[in-house]
This record gives structure tokens, sequence and C-alpha cells, in this order.
């Protein structure tokens, strides 16, 4: 019997339901927000759900942090790269899959759990681990050495990650095209 005041679902709610709807609250109200009631009023369904999938609510935190990086960041650097994109197009194309899939959004909320969290920590440094990969392939494909490529791969992405909290979409999409034209402006095979 659903609980008063809630809809019944008429499908079972799977473990990747359960993941996101935490990270729009992670996103939408830090990690403070995220608790196991604000989840099921979410989601309109009792606990029972919640352990179907989860053995605790530590276990479930686990889930959403290696969630972030095992899924989402991956599958947007597949994306990023899909066609056979040459190396500007790939990196062009990453930022704008991150801010359309809110991806970006929810690297500064993990950023700010990281700060006071082990396992949110980790997790942000395999991202980053993914990512500065990615974005090293792209200047080495450019024709940079693999120490150059390595440092501008992290000058993109830390000047990006703290400017875009701070700008409007239009401007942080031209901070990006600033950066990345600045630092591929002498590229060897350019």
């Amino acid at each position: 019997m659903p609980s008063r005041g809630r809809p019944r679902r008429s499908t079972r709610l799977s473990r990747l339901d359960w993941l996101e709807a935490g990270q729009a609250i992670l996103c939408e109200n830090g990690i403070a927000g995220l608790k196991l009631a604000t989840l099921t009023r979410r989601l309109h369904v009792s606990t029972g759900s919640f352990y179907h999938h989860f053995s605790d609510f530590e276990a479930y935190l686990n889930a959403v942090a290696d969630h972030y990086t095992a899924d989402q960041v991956r599958d947007a650097l597949r994306l990023a790269s899909e066609g056979g994109a040459d190396p500007l197009t790939r990196m062009r194309r990453i930022r704008s899959i991150s801010i359309k899939t809110r991806l970006f959004q929810l690297d500064s909320a993990m950023r700010i759990w990281a700060a006071t969290d082990a396992r949110a920590a980790a997790t942000m440094r395999n991202a980053e681990r993914i990512v500065l990969a990615f974005l090293a392939q792209a200047f080495r494909d450019l024709g940079y050495a693999r120490n150059e490529a390595a440092l501008r791969a992290r000058m993109l992405l830390s000047a990006n990650v703290a400017r875009i909290e701070a700008a409007s979409p239009p401007a942080g999409k031209r901070f990006f095209k600033e950066t990345l034209d600045f630092l591929t402006r002498d590229a060897p095979s350019a």
C-alpha cells in the first residue's frame, strides 16, 4: 500500500535512479541536504526501496561518489571523442557536454564535498586524473611534448573549474575559448 500523500510508482526504482536523485540533491543542497528522507520524498517511495539497493546510507554515499567518476566522467569523455574528432574539437566538446549534462555543476558539488570527506576526495582525484589524461592526450596530439602537454592540461582544467563557478554561461564559454586559444596558440603541429 502506498504511503499517504505519495503517488504509487508503477515501476521499480533502479540503483541508477537512486544515484541520480542523490546527485541532483547534492547539486541543489550540498552534502548536508543529502538525506534518506529527502531522497524518498523526491522519488515518492518508502525507505524499503532504498534498502533493496543499498545496505546502509554509507554504502549509498560511496556509490554516489563512485558513480561520478566511473560513469559520468568517462561517458562525457567518450562522447567528446566520438567520430575521430581532432584534439581542439575534443577539448571544446568536453566543455559543452559538461555544461549540457550539468557535469560541471556536479563537479563543483563534488569538490565541496571532497573538502570534508575522504571518499569524495578520492573520487575527485580519480576524476581529475581521467580528465587530465584526456586533455594531456589532446595537447600531445597537437604536437606538444609530454611534460608540456601535461602542464597545459592542468592549466586548462584549473582555470576553467574556478572560472565556471563565477561566470554566467556566455562569459564562461568565452573564458574557456580564450584560455584554450592561448594554450594552443603555438601548437607545434598547427
